[in-house]
């Protein structure tokens, strides 16, 4: 939970009194929807807390007009760190008794989801970076390039929720 309000409070520092008011408001909304999520073990509203909290520094982002926010790496490995951890908490609620050295093993696998998160996002944003122009061909490379990881991440779940059925 603490990650979330970390993430939260990236774009509340920078930005004028009408935005901290408003972002202290969402954070306290994305907060208090991770604890009921945990507390009556709900799972469906891991992700909305995140969703606000991503709304909120879209919004930043959009009132800022900055280019290019080097937080955003940071930002990203906080709100997958958030809900992994949101969904692990709600998990171990369950009856359901491991084996020995789960729990290392999966704190291991969550600690490298976010640092990969961070690696790819800051990867990701130092292309953007380099390759700063603004011609149509570029942006239909890039419509097309995210055309086709939505299209990849839909076949991989279909592929998987129909293995494990």
């Amino acid at each position: 939970m603490a990650c979330l309000l970390g993430v939260a409070a990236v774009p509340m520092a920078r930005g004028g009194d009408a935005l901290q008011e408003v972002g202290a408001r969402a954070t306290g909304v994305a907060f208090l929807t991770l604890v009921a999520g945990i507390v009556l073990a709900r799972p469906a509203l891991v992700p909305v807390a995140a969703a606000i909290t991503g709304a909120l520094y879209g919004a930043e982002l959009a009132v800022a007009d900055a280019p290019l926010d080097t937080a955003a790496p940071a930002v990203a490995a906080g709100v997958l760190l958030s809900v992994e951890l949101g969904y692990w908490s709600i998990e171990e609620r369950g009856r359901w008794s491991g084996q020995a050295g789960d729990t290392p093993r999966r704190a291991a696998f969550v600690a490298s989801l976010a640092a990969g998160a961070a690696l790819v996002a800051a990867v990701l944003l130092g292309l953007v970076d380099a390759v700063r122009t603004t011609s149509l061909a570029v942006d239909l490379i890039g419509a097309f390039a995210a055309a086709a990881v939505l299209v990849a991440v839909l076949l991989l779940a279909r592929a998987q929720s129909s293995s494990g059925s």
